[in-house]
This record gives structure tokens, C-alpha cells and sequence, in this order.
């Protein structure tokens, strides 16, 4: 299947990594269908490419590299949407945004991205009443903050 992106022109992908996030992602609820792509070789970073919209990409990565201590729990309506069988099918990546000066580089803690890659589903959730906000910093001083 060929599908159009910004950054990489015309690509082909395989249908069957196809990702639905049935409630859109927060501000883009009309875009339903994503696929994961590489954004630089060697790099933490993925690109999370909507199908249906080729200037629709969001940088994304596991929060995990800069935040080991990063939890939440999700709820159980989180839990019955993605299809959940066992914590060892979900995968949490966040938005990050990347300015002129990536040393400034700040990633949505508040809002991961859960992605139950068996079933192939993601959401989007907002984590209300939590110590993470939408603008954490990536990096303090130039080192990766952990």
C-alpha cells in the first residue's frame, strides 16, 4: 500500500502495521489511521504518520529513554478500549516537540499515547491530577533529564 508523507514523499508500507486510534489524536480527531516510521537511523525518535493526511506526522518517543521513572495508571475504560490482555502488549510513546534549538526539546507527558501494538489500536489519554505537564523537558543542561 502507498500512502503520502511530508517528510519522505511517497512510500510503501505494509497495511498490516496500520495503527487505529478510533478517538483521534487530541486537536486531529478526524485522523484515525497512523503507521509508525522511522525518523532518523540510530535515533530515539519515530515519526507516528497519519494515512489519511500526508503533512499529518508527529514526532514521538518511548518516554522512557529520558523519564525511567514515568507511571501512571490507566483506567478501565483505557484498558477495555485498547483491548487490553496483559501490560506486556502496551507500548507508551509521547509527542515531543522539537524547536530551532533542540536543546529545548520538550515532550507531552501529560498526554502519552498507549498503543496496544498485538491488536494494533492506540489512544491518546490526558493524565488529569498528575505531576506531568505537557512541556517536560528533554534535556537540562544538554544532558538527557532523568
Amino acid at each position: 500500500m502507498k500512502i503520502g508523507t511530508a517528510r519522505y514523499g511517497e512510500i510503501e508500507i505494509d497495511p498490516a502495521r496500520i495503527i487505529s486510534v478510533n478517538d483521534g489524536i487530541i486537536g486531529f480527531p478526524n485522523y484515525r489511521r497512523y503507521i509508525f516510521l522511522p525518523f532518523l537511523e540510530g535515533s530515539p525518535f519515530e515519526l507516528f504518520q497519519a494515512l489519511d493526511q500526508p503533512d499529518l506526522a508527529f514526532v514521538v518517543m518511548n518516554p522512557f529513554v529520558f523519564k525511567a521513572d514515568y507511571q501512571f495508571d490507566l483506567g478501565d475504560q483505557d484498558i477495555a478500549d485498547l483491548q487490553v490482555a496483559s501490560k506486556e502488549e502496551i507500548q507508551i510513546r509521547v509527542i515531543v516537540t522539537i524547536p530551532h534549538d533542540p536543546r529545548e526539546m520538550t515532550a507531552n507527558l501529560q498526554a502519552p499515547l498507549i498503543i496496544n501494538e498485538p491488536r494494533l489500536l492506540a489512544k491518546q489519554i490526558i493524565l488529569h491530577d498528575s505531576e506531568y505537564t505537557t512541556k517536560h523537558k528533554v534535556f537540562m543542561g544538554g544532558q538527557p533529564v532523568v
